[in-house]
């Protein structure tokens, strides 16, 4: 009895620190809460898998922070067969994950960040569109997602000369998963940017400009081991590059400076799935990720060039979703990696083999999140649990450093 009791006690604190708490930061606070595991799926699947939307047809999506400024939304029309929707945030709202890179956040939001490093800064862009599209072919998922912006700053002075930063951007994935006895989602990501810097009062109008690009794909899947178990397995390989060019008017005194990413990363373990609500995953992953810097040259001339890598061997994630009421939900996760850094140059400007001069360290690195979830019908509240406060809580209600939670997501399936 006295047991009955406390639990229905913690339920009750728990429900209502989920509707009465500030968020301090902006995230999809189910998947959070997980660690973002990518072996349990999430409505923020679309964001890389755009086929999936038509899965979660007819749902509108809030992650709300704790500025009015910080969150994001998603909006899914349609039906099982066919289905199209939007996103909208400010900025990039969907962290990536803490220690298995992604560069440009996993192809989630896709706003590829701002590759120029002009004398001023534009910041990085505004997203303008989201837009999302899926069907149900039979026996398979196809989908597609477009998003677009553009940001910038101008100003004229008393002459009417014009000083402006410009940054434009777009991206497409599309994807297909194959849907039968063995699920496999997969996507191909495309991401452009061009951006410039201009002033009509200096000697030359243009004083640089640049772009960058990244493609990449990932995949995902799972294959049925036992009635309630089946064996994950996922991917991610990606490839991006930033250039940028002073002075392109004059190749004399311009230069270009480039900057080149490639990251690889796959993994495999079990997925459980005990009473259709209560979910368990774990995996470990092998990770490659390669960073190479060349600055600014002109006339044919070599500068020293650097790198940077990173070799997780191995890396850990575990993660469950535990339902203890019909209306309430616990949810954690945690991954571990061991890496081996490298940073390196060359002592040679004419030698063009960088990894004469490098140092290597072995690092690792450990992280955990944990969250609530409450459930009535068809509506859904989500919040991720401040470290603070699990570790030195309670604080309920306070500033966004003490409060009970970091951020709250709310969902209704319509």
């Amino acid at each position: 009895m006295y047991r009955r009791i406390a639990q229905l006690l913690v339920a009750l604190v728990a429900t209502v620190g989920v509707l009465v708490t500030g968020t301090p930061e902006a995230d999809a606070a189910r998947s959070s809460s997980m660690a973002e595991s990518r072996l349990i799926t999430d409505t923020t699947d679309v964001y890389l898998f755009p086929q999936v939307g038509v899965e979660h047809a007819r749902l509108l999506s809030l992650d709300y922070g704790f500025a009015p400024a910080e969150g994001a939304g998603l909006a899914l029309f349609g039906d099982e067969q066919l289905a199209f929707g939007a996103g909208l945030y400010q900025g990039d709202v969907l962290v990536p994950d803490r220690f298995f890179f992604h560069p440009t956040g996993h192809g989630r939001l896709g706003n590829i960040t701002n590759p120029i490093e002009p004398t001023g800064d534009a910041g990085d862009p505004h997203t303008i569109g989201d837009l999302f599209v899926s069907s149900d072919i039979g026996g398979g998922l196809i989908g597609a997602r477009l998003t677009f912006g553009s940001g910038g700053v101008a100003s004229v002075n008393a002459d009417d000369e014009q000083q402006a930063l410009n940054h434009h951007f777009a991206g497409v994935t599309v994807g297909y998963s194959l849907v039968d006895q063995v699920r496999i989602d997969t996507s191909f990501t495309g991401q452009f940017s061009l951006a410039s810097e201009t002033d009509e009062s200096a000697d030359e109008e243009r004083l640089g400009e640049g772009n960058s690009f990244l493609v990449g794909a990932s995949l995902r899947g799972f294959s049925p081991m036992a009635d309630d178990m089946e064996l994950g397995f996922l991917a991610d390989l990606y490839f991006d590059r930033q250039s940028w060019t002073d002075d392109p008017d004059d190749e004399e005194i311009g230069g270009t400076a480039i900057l080149s990413r490639f990251s690889a990363l796959g993994g495999v373990g079990p997925a459980y799935n005990i009473d259709d609500e209560t979910e368990i995953a774990a995996y470990g992953v092998l990770g490659y990720l390669r960073t190479d810097t060349d600055p600014s040259a002109h006339d044919d001339e070599l500068y020293d060039a650097s790198f940077s890598s990173r070799l997780v061997v191995p890396g850990v994630h575990v993660a469950t979703d535990i339902q203890l009421f019909e209306w309430l939900f616990f949810r954690t996760g945690a991954q571990y990696n061991f890496a081996i850094d490298t940073d390196g140059s060359e002592i040679d400007p004419e030698d063009n083999d960088r990894d004469n001069v490098f140092t290597r360290d072995r690092v690792s690195g450990f992280g955990w999140q944990a969250g609530l979830g409450v459930k009535v019908d068809r509506f859904s509240l989500d919040g991720v649990f401040q470290h603070g406060f699990v570790a030195g809580g309670p604080d309920f209600l306070g500033d966004p450093a003490g409060s009970m939670f970091t951020m709250v997501s709310a969902s209704y399936d319509f």
